[in-house]
C-alpha cells in the first residue's frame, strides 16, 4: 500500500491518470474560487464560494438566502468587477464570465449535546434532605428536597 506522499508523487509523475485528473479539477476549482474572491465584496466573498465556471456561467454557492439575494441584485456590478479582475490579473485571463448562477448551500448545524442528568447517591440525598429539614419551610429547602429526589 502506498503512503500518501508516494501516491501524490505517483500522480505528479503522470503515471496515474485518475489522480492527475482529480488534481487538475481541484486546481481549476481553486482558481475559479480565487477569481470570485478577488472580485466580490468582502461581505459576499466571506459568505459564498464559487463552485464552477462552465461555458461562461459562474455558479456561486451562498451560505443563506439573504446572501443569494444580494448576489442576484448586484449581478451587473459583480460581472463588471469580474471582468476588471480578469483584465488585471494574468492568471484569470481564461476565466470569462457572462452570467452568474446562485444556489443556496445551507450548512448543517450540529445538534446540541444532550443535558447530563444529575443523579445523587443515597448518602448524598440523605444529607440534602437533612439540610432541607434544618432550614424549615423555605424556598431553598424545597429546592434541596427536589435535588435530593434525583438520586440514582
Amino acid at each position: 500500500m502506498f503512503k500518501i506522499n508516494a501516491v501524490l508523487d505517483h500522480a505528479a509523475s503522470g503515471q496515474d491518470q485518475t489522480l492527475a485528473k482529480l488534481q487538475h479539477r481541484v486546481d481549476a476549482m481553486a482558481l475559479v474560487n480565487e477569481f470570485w474572491q478577488s472580485a466580490a465584496p468582502k461581505l459576499l466573498s466571506e459568505q459564498s464560494v464559487a463552485h464552477q465556471l462552465q461555458d461562461g456561467m459562474l455558479t456561486v454557492l451562498a451560505n443563506n438566502a439573504a446572501v443569494a439575494s444580494k448576489i442576484k441584485l448586484s449581478q451587473a456590478s459583480l460581472l463588471k468587477a469580474l471582468k476588471n479582475s480578469q483584465e488585471s490579473y494574468a492568471e484569470f485571463s481564461l476565466c470569462k464570465v457572462t452570467a452568474i448562477s446562485v444556489k443556496v448551500q445551507v450548512k448543517s448545524s450540529p445538534r446540541a449535546p444532550a443535558k447530563r442528568m444529575i443523579k445523587l447517591s443515597a448518602t448524598g440525598a440523605q444529607h440534602l434532605n437533612a439540610l432541607a429539614a434544618q432550614m424549615g419551610d423555605s424556598r431553598l429547602a424545597a429546592i434541596l428536597k427536589k435535588l435530593a429526589a434525583k438520586q440514582s
